[in-house]
């Protein structure tokens, strides 16, 4: 297909066996791209290769938490396919996901580790293959929780929770890593999604209660779906946004409008 947005790109989707990630991935691989999905789910990677037949897919292990894990995802795209033209930090996780019994400081940090340190990382590790190409684009997954706080009716935090904390940090670094890779050339952008079915936020949509307080806090009477956080995606990686850079984009249904 000739009008493919992204025909012949190498894209690097972190979080890709599950969620937003992996729909992404499947997006870009619709558009043309070569999509190396990594994640730290080796049995979501391996379901995603027996979904998907394609040449043009390649799956990784990966620890975003560890810089010599996400050196070593850049040195091999590179050594595969020559070139990094396209990141897409989708990593993520919430308290939610993780052991309710561990310390407060070890959950905090283990938040921190993946949300924003591992956003951190892996942009640092395809900096050198961009700066080789000019024209790449990062997008980083970040939150609406990043702009605003939870609201007091939704019993998910008391201050304390590391999630929007993390995604925070992540639209600062959007806009720091964009305004200083911008004259060479290299575009940074964030998505910030307000409420969306997926994996991460499966405990809260099968809560009825919750579930219908989340749909009345978005103006649009819903929650989103992956393939509409997707689809800002695969446009601020295509020349289409070729003008954007250091913006925190929402996808929220008006939910920070409110």
């Amino acid at each position: 297909m000739s009008n493919q947005r992204l025909k012949s790109r190498v894209a690097i989707i972190t979080g890709a066996a599950s969620g937003i990630g992996r729909t992404t991935a499947l997006r870009f691989l619709k558009e043309g791209a070569v999509v190396w999905a990594a994640d730290s789910d080796g049995e979501g990677l391996d379901n995603l290769n027996r979904e998907i037949d394609s040449s043009q897919l390649r799956t990784q292990a990966l620890d975003v938490r560890q810089q010599v894990s996400c050196n070593a995802l850049a040195e091999q795209v590179l050594e595969h396919d020559s070139a990094i033209d396209i990141l897409v930090n989708s990593a993520g996780i919430t308290p939610r996901s993780l052991d309710p019994s561990l310390p407060f400081e070890q959950l905090w940090q283990t938040v921190i580790d993946v949300n924003m340190k591992g956003t951190l990382l892996m942009s640092h590790a395809v900096l050198p293959a961009m700066r080789k190409s000019p024209g790449g684009s990062i997008i980083n997954l970040a939150s609406v929780m990043g702009m605003v706080s939870y609201h007091p009716d939704l019993p998910l935090s008391e201050g304390f929770n590391p999630y929007p904390h993390s995604k925070g940090g992540v639209i600062q670094m959007t806009r720091d890593l964009g305004v200083q890779l911008g004259p060479e050339g290299i575009r940074v952008n964030a998505v910030c999604p307000g409420f969306i079915y997926t994996p991460l936020t499966a405990g809260l949509s099968e809560n009825p209660d919750l579930h219908g307080k989340l749909k009345r806090r978005h103006p649009l009477g819903r929650l989103g779906e992956a393939e509409e956080v997707a689809n800002v995606i695969l446009f601020l990686a295509s020349d289409e946004a070729s003008f954007v850079t250091a913006a925190a984009w929402t996808v929220d249904g008006g939910y920070t409008a409110c």
